[in-house]
């Protein structure tokens, strides 16, 4: 009898120190989150243009919410960027950019390729992959060893006089792919995850509140599952 009140207890103690060892292995968990800098690069649709308020409903300034003050996460986006060193915004010479390299980030979200699709940058096109790569093979570099994560443009539900058409997001992402194969680097395809879902852009092009929502959780559970 006395030995089956050992085993019990025995019993009991060794759940109790599994419980606290899976706390303090969630709490260490937490602590690393705690101190991940996030830059979220690209054009207009990470800037969040066509919101009301970007600053708080950008899909950046969303993901910091769901994050719930984990991450700190830094809106880098610049109307109509391209990835395009010719083309007519070009990233890379843009103070967003630069932010990024200051900042030491722990992660960099790169979404870029919508700009380049428009005529005045078409024309370029050939260039996009080894552009691309170079901005890729830079951030790698930083002195932080940032993981970069690139991702496919969304969908363009109503094509613009411009030349942003679905027919030439296409073929964009296309290249995004395969620049994100031919380096190793993490993907994130926005583009199947939104693609049955027009309700969430305004005009065609830029994500609305829900829009940015959506995103924004997308990279999130990315982010986490790194």
């Amino acid at each position: 009898m006395r030995f089956s009140r050992v085993a019990v207890i025995f019993s009991v103690l060794f759940t109790l120190l599994l419980c606290l060892s899976s706390c303090v292995d969630k709490d260490q968990g937490r602590g690393q989150l705690a101190s991940l800098k996030i830059a979220c690069l690209g054009d207009s649709i990470t800037y969040g243009f066509k919101l009301a308020d970007p600053v708080r409903e950008s899909y950046p300034a969303r993901l910091g919410q769901q994050a719930h003050g984990r991450w700190h996460v830094l809106n880098c986006g610049v109307n109509g960027a391209t990835v395009l060193k010719k083309g007519d915004i070009p990233i890379t010479a843009q103070d967003a950019y630069q932010r990024v390299i200051r900042s030491r980030p722990d992660v960099v979200v790169v979404m870029l390729g919508t700009n380049d699709t428009k005529n005045i940058n078409w024309r370029y096109i050939g260039e996009f992959v080894d552009d691309y790569t170079a901005l890729v093979e830079k951030l790698q570099s930083l002195p932080s060893k940032p993981r970069v994560i690139v991702c496919s443009v969304p969908p363009v539900f109503a094509d613009h006089p411009n030349g942003i058409t679905a027919q030439h997001e296409k073929k964009i992402n296309i290249m995004v792919r395969k620049i994100a194969a031919g380096t190793g680097i993490d993907f994130l395809d926005i583009y199947a995850s939104v693609s049955q879902e027009s309700s969430l852009f305004v005009d065609g092009v830029h994500p609305n509140v829900r829009g940015a929502e959506k995103i924004a959780s997308l990279v999130f559970n990315k982010i986490s599952s790194l």
